[in-house]
């Protein structure tokens, strides 16, 4: 599991505020995202949540240079 600068583990699934708190992808953004299916994500029932893992993979394979 990732750890932050405080050396704590990182939570793995987060909220939609924690991606835009963490990661600065706004709701508005991460609604179009989700809808145009080019961020991962997963959702149970109404709760949509971002896998750590999968984000920073996909984060990852978007690097330019």
């Amino acid at each position: 599991m990732s750890c932050n600068p405080t050396n704590l583990p990182l939570k793995r699934w987060l909220t939609i505020e924690e991606l835009d708190s963490e990661y600065g992808f706004n709701r508005t953004t991460q609604k179009r995202m989700r809808h145009l299916k080019i961020i991962p994500f997963s959702k149970v029932g109404k709760k949509i949540r971002y896998d750590r893992v999968e984000l920073d993979k996909w984060l990852e394979s978007h690097r330019i240079a």
